[in-house]
């Protein structure tokens, strides 16, 4: 089984760091994030890799070559221009032949992609999406009303919880028919939502795992930091 990894983006949120190399080649931890993950998934068993690229493209292909000095096997989709999540996954579909692995390519994470898939494979499902569970504090009381502006409830800064998108998912082949090739899309705003609205069978999967998105400058030093921690204690996400 083959896994792509979504490394096309501008990383604008990354800004100046961003202006001279790829986000997915910034070093968390002392390691590229896009080496580190790739790291991960070949300790998972996956050995045949899918590189989307486009931004500054050059540094990660001569960067990574044909793979074989990660112990793994890499192509690169190439696109002139960043076309989101789901028209970059688009530009891999050549090279796709059954159920794959996809992964952006700015999260670390230490979940356990063969539970992913076995999810998948009992699920009998279209495509699995891994989650992860977030807790939000407002920082205000929360007031419900009825249609004649009565309070019906009062609760002060309540926390919310909810499972969110990890990034990571197990896809069919077929999903490729549900993204259009001429423009830029997305997974999450497009096409995942038509799927559920066509009748697809989408299942979520969920873990306590390490998860991190490395997508803003703030979260690059708390990640990086993070993982120097958890490497000098001997914990933390391999890879």
């Amino acid at each position: 089984m083959k896994a792509v990894i979504l490394a096309g983006g501008l990383g604008t949120r990354m800004r100046p760091l961003t202006y001279l190399a790829p986000k997915c080649m910034l070093p968390v931890g002392g390691k590229p994030l896009l080496e580190r993950t790739i790291g991960h998934l070949r300790e998972h068993g996956i050995t045949e890799f899918v590189i989307c690229v486009a931004y500054l493209r050059r540094q990660i292909t001569e960067h990574f070559g044909d793979g074989s000095r990660f112990g793994v096997g890499i192509e690169f989709a190439e696109s002139e221009l960043p076309l989101g999540t789901a028209g970059q996954l688009k530009t891999a579909e050549r090279f796709i032949d059954g159920t794959f692995v996809a992964m952006n390519g700015d999260i670390v994470t230490s979940i356990n992609v063969k539970n992913l898939l076995d999810a998948h494979r009992r699920g009998q499902c279209f495509a699995t999406l891994a989650l992860k569970t977030f807790e939000v504090k407002v920082p205000y009381g929360c007031i419900n009303v009825d249609t004649d502006s009565q309070i019906t409830s009062f609760e002060e800064k309540p926390t919310f919880r909810f499972l969110a998108n990890a990034g990571v998912y197990i896809l069919e082949r077929p999903i490729f028919e549900h993204i259009p090739g001429d423009r830029p899309s997305s997974l999450e705003t497009e096409v995942f939502p038509s799927l559920i609205k066509g009748g697809k069978r989408l299942i979520g999967y969920y873990e306590e795992a390490y998860w991190a998105d490395v997508g803003s400058l703030v979260d690059f030093e708390r990640v990086d930091n993070e993982l120097i921690e958890a490497h000098r204690a001997g914990l933390g996400p391999r890879g």
